[in-house]
């Protein structure tokens, strides 16, 4: 719904009501009752997902939203501070776990920065750049995409955190492709570039130049892209904004559209 700019209308605001009303400990939330604070656990907690969705919805002016945004860019600032993951997580005999009151990027810290605007300043971007040209590195084989949990009395998985080794055109939700066909990640593009990140990055702006060379005479965009990421409606997918692709058209103005708000973001 935030997609398609229903902000105010009477649907919306029922929801959005319901985020402020709810309580974190409502079984709605699959926790059994209980509340795990974002404030203590790196790249966990319901309410982080809550908030995240007032930004995606764009009512981070009405529902106050600050401490987590808050916690979003201290936890990309962590990612400067310190050598590597490792650092801010602990040895387990299963695996390695996050340090309590640790910060560390997870998906939803970079989803709550991408549609929210009251955080961005010279200093701010310059900071989200240099964490995720960190992040991005590709020279440790020890540290990329290592594995880390949370602990919450018990081991949990955290909310996509973002290790090392971060590439920008992979899809996680979709791991397939080996194919070879090079594939791009419109959303992942898209939220960088929210953040400002376009001028900061030269992986990014190769990923959109990659995607704009694939807009052909007819004005139509035939890039590669992982279809997972776009059809059906859920918590990590969705961005079709067209009722079905039945028809090749409305799949192209779907895959069009993306690029070309990729584009305007981007200042191309």
């Amino acid at each position: 719904m935030g997609e398609k700019g229903l902000k105010g209308t009477s649907i919306l605001n029922k929801a959005m009501d319901a985020f402020v009303t709810t309580k974190l400990t409502d079984l709605c939330y699959e926790t059994r009752g209980n509340y795990y604070s974002e404030f203590e656990i790196p790249a966990f907690g319901q309410n982080m997902i809550r908030c995240t969705c007032v930004a995606r919805a764009h009512y981070d002016d009405v529902i106050d939203i600050t401490p987590q945004i808050g916690v979003a860019l201290e936890s990309f600032q962590r990612v400067t501070e310190v050598d590597s993951i490792l650092d801010v997580s602990r040895p387990n005999k299963k695996c390695r776990l996050f340090n309590k009151n640790e910060r560390w990027p997870c998906r939803y810290h970079l989803e709550i920065l991408a549609f929210t605007e009251s955080w961005k300043n010279k200093n701010t971007i310059a900071m989200l750049a240099e964490s995720f040209k960190r992040l991005m590195r590709t020279d440790r084989e020890e540290i990329m995409n290592a594995s880390v949990a949370c602990w919450v009395g018990h081991i949990v998985g955290p909310l996509w955190y973002l290790s090392e080794g971060y590439s920008i055109s992979t899809n996680a939700i979709n791991r397939c492709g080996n194919d070879e066909v090079r594939r791009v990640n419109m959303e992942k593009v898209e939220w960088l570039i929210r953040c400002g990140l376009y001028q900061h990055i030269p992986q990014l702006q190769s990923e959109v130049d990659f995607i704009l060379d694939h807009i052909d005479s007819n004005g139509i965009c035939k890039v590669d892209f992982y279809e997972n990421e776009f059809r059906g409606w859920g918590p990590y997918a969705g961005l079709q904004l067209e009722h079905d692709w039945r028809s090749k058209i409305r799949k192209a103005c779907d895959i069009t559209f993306r690029a070309l708000l990729i584009a305007e973001y981007a200042g191309v």
